[in-house]
């Protein structure tokens, strides 16, 4: 998973909301969590090779460390970072590269299909797999820049430019679009702000 994904799964509950630095608190709490998720794995896997014996007992007492762990806590346990312009432009990049393995891709299958015409051939169902394959990898890239904070409102455009028109996008991919009308609302809201100042 690329730099760009990870950072782009974490997001604010707000936008524009800063988020709050880790205290010693919820850094025990995940690597109690951490460790309780280790014993759970063990018990199981020793369930299904030595099950009874007194490492799996063992496991079976320490995986229920999790019960101590604090309940219904909507709070995020995440080290703070502040958005980067790098990390967007990494992104659009990758969109890039994706596109153009998914023109060579369809290109690839158009040939061969056309060569299957005149021969009888059955080239194009591999070269449909591949195809498929570069969409899929295609729409993963648009879906992890659309997840990436933006630090300028051009890059929340170049975001719309990314699904393409509004009424396609709102049509057939509405979660897409949500996305960048939360990120375009962000920066809209900002300009109202300064309005108001001035």
């Amino acid at each position: 998973m690329s730099r760009v994904a990870r950072r782009g799964n974490v997001r604010a509950i707000r936008p524009g909301i800063a988020i709050p630095t880790s205290t010693d608190e919820h850094k025990h709490t995940y690597q109690d969590a951490m460790i309780a998720a280790i014993w759970q794995k063990q018990a199981h896997d020793l369930a299904q090779t030595a099950p009874n014996s007194d490492a799996h007992l063992l496991a079976l007492r320490l995986a229920t460390m999790d019960r101590k762990l604090p309940r219904n806590n909507l709070r995020l346990i995440v080290t703070p970072v502040t958005p980067r312009s790098e990390w967007f432009t990494e992104a659009q990049h990758r969109v890039h590269v994706a596109t153009k393995a998914q023109e060579l891709a369809a290109s690839r299958w158009a040939l061969a299909y056309l060569l299957d015409k005149q021969d009888g051939g059955t080239r194009h169902d591999a070269a449909n797999v591949e195809r498929e394959r570069a969409q899929a990898e295609l729409d993963q890239a648009i879906e992890d820049a659309l997840r990436t904070p933006t630090t300028r409102r051009c890059d929340a455009a170049a975001k719309q430019r990314m699904v393409g028109r509004r009424e396609w996008a709102e049509k057939y991919r509405p979660d897409w679009q949500a996305m960048v009308d939360e990120d375009l609302a962000r920066y809209a809201s900002k300009s109202r702000k300064a309005e108001v100042r001035a």
